[in-house]
């Protein structure tokens, strides 16, 4: 399975205070203001783990964007804290956090967290 799409299921399972979670695209004729989502999309990726003139590993990192609706109920920090602690459970690293901001379109707090995770590549 590729690191994005085991991202989005891990968000889907651990992530149901969002309302659709959109993996590279947000579709901006579904989006609602008023409603959470959830953008994952591919970061960086490398071969890692060179010997004999092969790599032997892959990593991958994924951003991870939340786009918090206007009237949500719950805490956002409280949210991510949980989620970062499910990828880490899942192997994978945590890069960086970046603060939520708001959006200059939609007026929404985004906050993007970005997660790496290593493979074999056998």
């Amino acid at each position: 399975m590729s690191l994005l799409k085991e991202a989005k299921n891990l968000v889907r399972a651990n992530a149901n205070w969002a309302k659709t979670v959109y993996l590279n695209v947000v579709d901006a004729k579904q989006l609602d203001s008023n409603e959470t989502s959830i953008l994952i999309r591919n970061s960086t990726s490398s071969p890692t783990d060179y010997g004999s003139n092969q790599f032997h590993t892959y990593q991958g990192s994924i951003q991870v964007q939340i786009f918090l609706g206007l009237h949500a109920s719950f805490d956002l920090e409280e949210k991510l804290i949980e989620l970062l602690k499910v990828f880490n459970q899942e192997g994978w690293r945590i890069l960086d956090t970046k603060p939520a901001i708001p959006d200059p379109d939609t007026h929404q707090l985004t906050a993007t967290i970005l997660v790496s995770k290593t493979k074999e590549a056998f």
